[in-house]
């Protein structure tokens, strides 16, 4: 009998804990950290706001799991999990089966620490909104950095520079997310990071795409009556868009390292890259290079570099054009920082940055980095 007993109470064990781990009917279950002995709902979207159709609570472990039984009525849709005071999103439908697992953050509010498995879907979500923090909490960094009074200038301005770049980073991560997957739930959940005043036209895609897929969802919904509400598309004003293709491009002459005056009007007849820059600035830094292979594969192919510095100490700028392999001898500043002549000439808020010219001193292209440079010379040379 006492061994009826054990095997009973065993079983009995077996079962209770059944509800907190993972199991082929489970729709969506896990294990999450911080999770522990929290009450897990899950919601979907309604006409004011997300409703709470089911609630489990997670172990003392942080194991969770809903039954296929609490989305046996539900269509494909963009459900939340709460977990606690912390959330996180998953597409599913009554045939899913998808596993969670990662770490609450310490904060309230979305948890970026989340991996899945069993559904394509959601795990690619999850793993854009992870990237997508690690960029914002960059970002947060040096924004409090750049409000620092008490900070040098210097450090200052290049912490302003790591944060243009950093948000043109998350824009452009959410635009490509959304273009990759235009046709599915992703690409839906993934608009919603975007500006609709600036990018309503890649929304409108979206939801023609995900119509057949989506349409019936409160998701596809609202961002289809927000898109229809947008108004006309404002032209924006681009960061250094004060120089556009097609114009010519201003002179300007300054001293260069030695002291000797430099101007652009000197290189006429040849395509210049006029390249702005510091030696204090990350993003520039990381750029040189390729400019450097850039000057390298075209400089006997009549191109130029015109490099233009917002620095303020002229040891550092040499040490810099030195350290970085700027071998081209067309460097040239007021060494006045922000405060140079060259900002309201060509109207530059933000570096690096870099126009490219013809021969005839015109503008053929703006905001040239990476592999972009190298096509456009492809087309000139």
């Amino acid at each position: 009998m006492r061994h009826s007993f054990s095997f009973s109470l065993s079983l009995a064990l077996a079962w209770i804990w059944a509800g907190c781990s993972s199991s082929p009917t489970d729709a969506l279950s896990g294990q999450i950290g911080g999770a522990e002995n929290a009450t897990v709902t899950v919601s979907n979207l309604g006409p004011n706001g997300y409703v709470a159709f089911d609630t489990v609570q997670a172990d003392p472990r942080g194991r969770f799991a809903f039954h296929a039984s609490a989305f046996a009525d539900k269509a494909l849709d963009i459900y939340q999990v709460n977990v606690g005071d912390n959330l996180f999103y998953i597409i599913a439908d009554s045939l899913s089966r998808i596993q969670v697992s990662g770490d609450l953050p310490e904060d309230k509010g979305l948890a970026t620490d989340i991996q899945m498995t069993g559904d394509k879907w959601s795990k690619d979500f999850a793993e854009f909104v992870s990237a997508s923090a690690v960029l914002n909490d960059s970002l947060l960094q040096w924004k409090r950095t750049v409000t620092n009074s008490s900070l040098p200038a210097e450090v200052r301005n290049a912490a302003k520079a790591e944060y243009d770049a950093g948000r043109d980073q998350v824009v452009e991560l959410a635009r490509a997310t959304v273009r990759a997957h235009r046709s599915s739930p992703v690409g839906l959940m993934a608009v919603e990071y975007l500006d609709l005043s600036a990018d309503r036209a890649l929304a409108k895609q979206v939801l023609d795409s995900t119509k057949a897929l989506l349409g019936h969802s409160a998701a596809h919904r609202n961002l289809s009556r927000r898109v229809n509400q947008q108004p006309k598309p404002r032209v924006q004003q681009r960061r250094n868009g004060l120089i556009q293709p097609g114009m010519a491009m201003p002179d300007i002459a300054l001293a260069d390292p030695d002291g000797q005056a430099r101007s652009l009007s000197d290189l006429r007849g040849k395509v210049v890259l006029v390249d702005f820059w510091a030696s204090w600035c990350g993003p520039c830094r990381r750029e040189n290079p390729n400019v450097v292979r850039a000057y390298e594969e075209y400089k006997d192919r009549g191109f130029e570099v015109m490099s233009i510095s917002l620095d303020r100490d002229a040891t550092k700028w040499k040490r810099a054009i030195e350290q970085d392999g700027l071998a081209w001898p067309n460097h040239i500043s007021d060494l006045k920082g922000w405060g140079s002549v060259v900002t309201e000439l060509y109207g530059i808020s933000s570096i690096p940055h870099a126009i490219l010219i013809d021969g005839n001193g015109t503008v053929v292209a703006t905001h040239l980095r990476g592999a972009r440079l190298e096509q456009e010379l492809d087309k000139l040379l």
